[in-house]
């Protein structure tokens, strides 16, 4: 048998496997009341900063916090409230 065939028969038994691997979780969801609470948190934990500065630090400052904020409010749907689904 040649390696090739060799190879396309393993790759056709791992997919035939993997079909009964069971059902797949649901996608999780923004939990938006933990997000907002997550944002606030990150923002008030801040050191004042500079007054005057060159560059626009503070806006990549906000969009990091945000985008913590949005990664740690990933839930599965059943375990947020109602009013905080999006």
């Amino acid at each position: 048998m040649s390696r090739i065939t060799k190879i396309a028969i393993l790759v056709a038994a791992i997919a035939v496997a993997g079909c009964d691997a069971g059902p797949i979780a649901p996608a999780p969801v923004v939990d938006q009341c933990m997000r907002a609470e997550l944002f606030q948190s990150c923002m008030k934990s801040l050191p004042a900063g500079p007054v005057a500065t060159q560059y626009n630090d503070w806006d990549e400052v906000v969009d990091s916090c945000g985008s913590a904020a949005y990664y740690q409010a990933l839930r599965q749907r059943e375990h947020i409230k109602p009013e905080c689904q999006p």
